[in-house]
């Protein structure tokens, strides 16, 4: 039996349809709308929110993402800040953190790695500072209840004055929870 031009298509479309529904969670964010900052009241500067998480960023910063993965990268590629939560739901603050530790251990093979407890965003949380072929890394873990919240900062190293100013804004903005 032939098959027509306009059947074959049709199939295709239908497999490649099918595809991408069952797809991981970075392609179905690829295909949702980029994330809209609002207007954070500092000139030049936009405030995100993902999740219970609110922080300001570059307002020149392209972004994109989904509920769960926010990125926002700048500099022609040069800097980039990713910001997710995992889909699991920790039963506990305290396995949240366990979890965020071997998050962030996977970071210790970078060269002048530091890491130690901190808060983010006004939640206890993790803190992982380090090099990596070329790039600087700074990256947070935080538990907001039963919820992490992964946060990463690159930049080409040395990280130029945009980006220690988009890390310090980065620092002092972040909410979590409440506050949020």
């Amino acid at each position: 039996m032939a098959r027509d031009a306009h059947g074959d298509h049709g199939r295709r479309a239908l497999v490649l349809a099918a595809a991408l529904a069952l797809s991981c969670a970075g392609v179905r964010e690829a295909l949702t709308p980029a994330p809209q900052g609002q207007p954070s009241g500092r000139d030049g500067w936009l405030l995100y929110t993902l999740g219970a998480l609110r922080f300001e960023a570059p307002a020149g910063w392209a972004a994109s993402g989904g509920p769960r993965h926010l990125k926002l990268e700048g500099l022609s590629g040069g800097a980039r800040l990713e910001v997710s939560t995992p889909e699991a739901v920790f039963a506990s603050p305290a396995a949240c953190l366990a979890d965020a530790e071997a998050v962030m251990k996977r970071g210790e093979a970078m060269q002048r790695v530091r890491r130690h407890a901190t808060t983010f965003g006004g939640a206890r949380g993790l803190f992982l500072e380090g090099d990596s072929a070329g790039w600087h890394v700074w990256a947070w873990a935080a538990c907001e209840g039963g919820t992490q919240y992964q946060v990463f900062l690159t930049a080409r190293s040395p990280a130029p004055p945009e980006v220690v100013d988009a890390y310090r804004s980065l620092t002092a903005s972040a909410r979590l929870g409440g506050d949020a």
